[in-house]
């Protein structure tokens, strides 16, 4: 038997439907990614802060590294619940994005090391960039103004490293720069990750919890 063929708004009602069950699963399930990663980054920066102002050795650097490794071992040890509710191609989009963006992060950070640890403002801006790109883009493909305004935030705040680079190239002009000056990027970091995902995933988990 032939399929018929959706007219035009049939065409535009199943996609709306689309979009509304996405967002719907998304903010039902997305604050604990939101608040693994977060939190997770959050946590690994204020350490390399901390290492960075009582003089560890160097080689302590490498502790960025954890970011993937704690937040992969945090996604497994808290999975998420199957949903009954079958993947949209909207879904497959949003999970296509995720992964782009975080397969993005692998040559930044290689080329941070690489170029020695010079290079790292440069990385704090980028991988903020590139989370706030997924971040802002999951908002506006599901209609979530959670996401979009933590996603555009994040993008306006990555500009916040050039304008302190540019404060510090101030600086140097006529003393020489405190190492705690440089270490002030960490915080700039930290913060904008929480901005950007740990407040949202707060908020959708207490959306989720006062509509059951």
């Amino acid at each position: 038997m032939e399929e018929r063929k959706l007219d035009a708004q049939e065409s535009i009602e199943l996609i709306t439907r689309m979009i509304r069950n996405t967002r719907q699963r998304l903010e039902r399930h997305s604050g604990r990614p939101f608040l693994i990663w977060g939190y997770t980054t959050v946590a690994v920066s204020l350490l390399n802060y901390a290492l960075n102002i009582v003089g560890a050795d160097p080689a302590w650097s490498l502790s960025w590294f954890l970011i993937p490794v704690l937040g992969i071992l945090l996604m497994r040890l808290f999975p998420e619940k199957k949903s009954s509710e079958p993947r949209t191609e909207i879904d497959r989009i949003v999970s296509a994005l995720w992964l782009v963006c975080s397969l993005t992060l692998i040559p930044i950070f290689l080329s941070s090391f690489l170029h020695g640890l010079s290079y790292r403002p440069s990385l704090f801006a980028l991988i903020t960039l590139v989370m706030s790109i997924g971040t802002a883009a999951t908002g506006l493909i599901v209609r979530s103004k959670v996401y979009s305004a933590a996603g555009f935030f994040a993008m306006a705040g990555s500009a916040l490293f050039a304008l302190y680079d540019f404060h510090l190239a101030q600086i140097a002009r006529t003393a020489p720069i405190d190492a705690s000056l440089l270490n002030n990027e960490i915080l700039i970091f930290a913060a904008i990750f929480i901005v950007m995902m740990v407040i949202p995933g707060h908020i959708i988990n207490y959306r989720t919890r006062h509509e059951k």
